[in-house]
């Protein structure tokens, strides 16, 4: 029997594979908009309930020969697993086997003298600071200075730059303001602020001034996400400003004049002679990405002159940008110019009549210099047109990247930095290939992930507190603080207590001298093969629904809210375009999912009250899966007190995070981020913006660890199944978006999510879904991390909502006129 229980579970482990093969095969074929994705999904649905199956008969056999029901059940499973061939044969292996195995057991006797083992002395309590969470508070502390400390000495080039921020105000481009921009005033309209961020080398001084390079990041990107750029730059020997883009960052200003401000900020270093004098005013430099590859085409042309001589800009990179309006003042740029365009830019499925092609548009890049005509008929990647000393130089580039990620990509980094190096005469001798900024998204990345284990142990520790303690016991008691056996006992006696009020809640009998997690199991059933259905059913549809709707729902949040598709609206309702989509879908797949779990809840005690009426047999209710929800306390104000207790809590937790970024930026001038994902310092409006968004969103969170810790958790798994199960759930659907987008990208050369409804587009929502995805994954760890210390859904809902919402926010791009 145990070769034969060992054939079937490999059986269902490879289900379980083929399964999710059919899953990913399904996904394609609807990106292809191929019917036979149909087919694709029964044949994963088989695998997977097929496994489910033969799961439940290995649970059940008691021999080899297996019962008259269950035989036939099984014969049923090996016949339709025929679409998992592997599951097929290991099948059909098992289903013949009659034999029991011969087991062979040696016995060796080795006689020892038993020694009465010595008494054990209690264990005394170790005080607080030795106590495992708060040593893991105070290194993971540590570790956040450490890899701050690390990013700086990159960002940095090992001191030998300096970085620093200032704010470009109404006030300071007046000042400034001469007329020397070919005679027209640059001035800022609002009384309202952008955000700079400058990079200056040792060797840049008075007597020997440096080329200068502007940097302008694209829509809902800060200057943060430009880092690499100017990190290269400057430890070339360039002086480099990167600013915050209308409505984006730390800037106040919404609207993007002035090309999104760069304009603005051209014009004051240009014409303040006082504290600019490191910067060699005859080579100046700009590069852009995707809306901000526009901006700076905007700006090389609006100070272009009459001449490369006049022109303010001598050098400009345009990068992700070929929209005609764009191409339109090439004719006008009387600079260097290099233009680059990812080779599976999600974009250029926009570019594709006789005159925005991306062909027609390179083209016009290299014919139309200088208000002259060129006659070029084909284009040459990587090659140089035209005489750099005259300023008609042009080049083309065309990275193997896609376009968010075009920015991170090596070789765009080095074209950009073989660019400037020779059209600005930097003369660095640096490869452009060597390249460290990398070692600044690592050490940001590891700050940030030792300061959510900081949130975590900080916790924990607080947890320790008596006045902390009654959110999980419910009743005024000492904290447990000590460790090893102390701990457990202590621990023991509370879940024991727990566990009995549990039972006794579900009319099941109270365990006596049983130990917790006796207890627990006297109220579970064991998990049938109807219950594996609903479970797993319950967790496919939620995944399906939550790919399927996020575009519709993006598409909708367009049309609803006032700042729609446009970036001219100016409101405090709803603010932030893009994050309208996650509200939307946040709130609707949040819903679906409590509605799901009540549901299903309601439905099984419900089956199980009919079944043991036609039985003649006393019910067996699981209400415990609503457990989790309860909040703890003695009579109303002991629940009111916790309550209170708990926000209080997660206000600790929430400040304490964004104490250590705050703190970090002052001292090392670093944020946490990787790539993508990042904790900014906080700012007035970007967290007005996020009050608005965070007590809708929370549903969503709040629903995930109910699911996480009401049914996932409670299906007798270990821990690590668990977190994995719960992290797949939350974060596949999101995921699927990305497989459906790219494989009918890859196959079509269009994405699949480009336009959606009436001809709205919408793929840059899809760009999002790349950190979302992330965010989903550890979300559900995160949400079960907290309940096990607080015994409360609420905590870890509130804290990682609060966190996670702020991250996105601060992110992205928010019309709030303040």
């Amino acid at each position: 029997m145990y070769l034969k229980k060992k054939l079937m579970k490999a059986a269902s482990i490879c289900s379980y594979v083929c399964s999710a093969i059919w899953f990913v095969a399904a996904a394609s074929a609807f990106a292809l908009s191929d019917y036979t994705y149909w087919l694709f999904l029964i044949f994963a649905l088989l695998s997977l309930y097929g496994g489910f199956a033969v799961t439940s008969i290995r649970e059940k056999m008691t021999g080899v020969i297996l019962e008259k029901k269950q035989n036939t059940l099984y014969l049923i499973c090996w016949i339709l697993s025929i679409v998992a061939l592997p599951s097929f044969i290991l099948n059909a292996i098992a289903y013949f086997r009659k034999t029991e195995d011969e087991l062979v057991v040696i016995r060796q006797n080795v006689a020892q003298k038993e020694e009465p083992a010595p008494e054990r002395e209690p264990e005394k309590k170790k005080p607080f600071y030795k106590t495992k969470c708060f040593v893991t508070m105070c290194v993971a502390f540590l570790l956040v200075f450490v890899c701050s400390f690390s990013a700086m000495i990159f960002e940095t080039s090992g001191f030998s730059v300096k970085v620093s921020d200032f704010t470009l105000t109404k006030e300071m481009t007046e000042t400034y303001n001469e007329g020397k921009i070919h005679g027209k005033a640059y001035t800022m309209e609002n009384d309202t602020t952008y955000s700079v961020t400058m990079y200056v080398p040792s060797n840049a001084t008075e007597e020997n001034p440096a080329a200068t390079v502007f940097v302008v990041p694209g829509f809902t990107r800060t200057k943060a996400t430009m880092a690499q750029y100017c990190i290269e730059l400057s430890r070339r020997g360039a002086v480099v400003f990167s600013l915050d883009p209308g409505g984006q960052g730390g800037t106040t200003e919404t609207s993007t004049a002035g090309a999104n401000g760069v304009e603005y900020l051209v014009q004051y270093v240009y014409n303040n002679t006082d504290d600019f004098k490191f910067c060699d005013k005859s080579r100046f430099g700009a590069v852009g990405h995707s809306a901000g590859g526009g901006n700076v085409c905007t700006l090389a042309a609006d100070f272009a002159g009459d001449s490369y001589s006049e022109s303010i800009i001598k050098s400009v990179y345009i990068s992700g940008y070929i929209k005609a309006s764009s191409a339109n003042k090439y004719k006008n740029l009387n600079c260097n110019a290099a233009l680059s365009y990812a080779y599976y830019d999600e974009g250029s499925f926009r570019y594709q009549t006789d005159s925005s092609a991306l062909e027609v548009i390179m083209l016009r890049f290299i014919n139309e210099v200088g208000g002259t005509k060129n006659d070029y008929k084909e284009v040459a990647l990587d090659y140089g047109y035209g005489d750099m000393s005259a300023g008609t130089y042009r080049i083309i580039h065309r990275e193997k990247i896609n376009h968010c990620f075009e920015m991170y990509d090596k070789t765009s980094i080095a074209n950009t930095l073989s660019f400037f190096d020779e059209t600005l005469g930097m003369e660095s001798g640096t490869d452009p290939y060597s390249q460290i900024w990398f070692g600044k998204e690592v050490s940001n990345g590891l700050a940030l992930a030792a300061a959510f284990t900081f949130v975590i142990a900080l916790c924990a520790v607080l947890m320790g507190v008596p006045f902390f303690a009654t959110i999980k016991n419910g009743k005024k008691a000492k904290a447990c603080v000590a460790e090893g056996p102390a701990a457990d006992a202590c621990t023991a006696e509370i879940a024991a207590g727990e566990a009995v009020a549990d039972a006794s809640e579900i009319g099941a009998e109270k365990p006596t001298d049983a130990p917790p997690d006796a207890a627990v199991a006297a109220v579970q059933k064991p998990k049938t093969f109807a219950h594996k259905v609903v479970f797993w059913t319950t967790m496919i549809l939620t995944a399906i629904i939550a790919c399927l709707d996020y575009i519709p729902l993006a598409n909708l949040s367009i049309e609803i809210f006032p700042t729609g598709n446009s970036s001219s609206v100016f409101t405090y309702v709803f603010p932030a375009r893009m994050i309208n989509a996650i509200l939307l879908w946040a709130v609707i797949n949040g819903a679906i999912g409590l509605v799901l779990y009540y549901g299903t809840t309601l439905v099984e005690n419900l089956y199980e009250k009919l079944r043991a009426k036609a039985k003649g047999t006393t019910p067996v209710y699981d209400w415990a899966k609503l457990e989790p929800v309860k909040i703890h306390g003695e009579k109303w104000h002991g629940v009111l007190f916790n309550v209170l207790k708990m926000l209080l809590l997660c206000v600790i937790l929430f400040c304490s995070f964004y104490f250590l970024v705050q703190l970090c930026y002052w001292i090392f001038h670093q944020d946490f981020r990787f790539m993508l994902i990042s904790a900014a310092p906080l700012n007035a409006r970007m967290f007005v913006t996020a009050l608005e968004y965070i007590p809708l969103i929370l549903l969503f969170y709040v629903s995930n660890a109910i699911r996480v810790n009401g049914s996932i958790g409670r299906e007798g798994w270990k821990e690590w199944k668990v977190l994995l199960v719960g992290a797949l759930a939350n974060s596949i659907g999101l995921a699927f978006i990305l497989v459906i987008n790219y494989v009918c990208f890859f196959m079509t050369g269009a994405p699949f999510y480009g336009y959606w409804g009436n001809g709205t587009e919408v793929w840059l929502y899809v760009n999002m879904v790349f950190s979302l995805v992330v965010m989903m994954f550890i979300l559900p760890i995160f949400n079960r991390i907290f309940y096990k210390l607080t015994g409360s859904v609420w905590v870890g809902a509130i804290v990682c909502c609060s966190i996670f919402i702020m991250m996105t926010i601060s992110a992205s791009v928010s019309y709030i006129p303040m």
